[in-house]
């Protein structure tokens, strides 16, 4: 039996995985790397002669790391996904970028339902590029949502409904078409609360 043929019957073993993680954040659950990974092996394992694993590789054209998730039958090998990340001089966000990588890249090579983007989009404007958005990006997103609900509990209006219409108030600023995908005017903003 081919490798192709093996992943074939490893993409039909695949049960979804359950979002048994939760984002206090943005009130909102996801499926941990843990169950990920849990469902991902419980597939690859079924089926005679396969394995798979995760390796971090450095990419100097893209300056950055990419997390590749390699699927291997009897010898043969293929990278089945590729999720860049970067190294932070902070080791908690390296750690935080590594597990983001770790997990999309597992949701994109088995094809996991997930819907995961760990509630990131309560603090995103909706474009479709925003699957393209890197890891140091989103991690800046979350210390302003973390920021925004600072300056919520310090002024007294730390309802979820005043903290998301507080949310919602930054991305009704007119420059934030323009400049939500900018880090220094992410880092900007979250300043701006934390200091307020």
């Amino acid at each position: 039996m081919s490798l192709h043929e093996k992943l074939l019957q490893v993409h039909a073993a695949i049960r979804q995985p359950v979002k048994d993680g939760y984002n206090p954040h943005f009130n909102s659950s996801f499926a941990s790397l843990n169950e990920c990974t849990k469902v991902v092996a419980e597939a690859v394992r079924s089926v005679e002669g396969c394995d798979y694993w995760q390796r971090a590789v450095y990419n100097p054209e893209a300056s950055c790391w990419e997390m590749q998730t390699v699927f291997c039958a009897d010898g043969e090998e293929v990278v089945l996904s590729t999720h860049p990340f970067r190294d932070n001089a902070n080791p908690q966000q390296t750690a935080s970028a590594t597990t983001y990588a770790r997990r999309y890249s597992l949701q994109s090579a088995f094809n996991l339902a997930a819907e995961d983007d760990d509630g990131m989009d309560a603090s995103m404007p909706p474009e479709p590029a925003f699957e393209q958005t890197n890891d140091v990006l989103r991690i800046a997103y979350q210390r302003m949502g973390d920021a925004i609900e600072g300056w919520c509990r310090r002024h007294g209006c730390d309802s979820p409904e005043e903290i998301q219409a507080k949310k919602d108030g930054v991305k009704k600023r007119p420059e934030w078409p323009s400049q939500c995908k900018s880090l220094d005017y992410i880092n900007s903003l979250t300043r701006e609360f934390q200091d307020a």
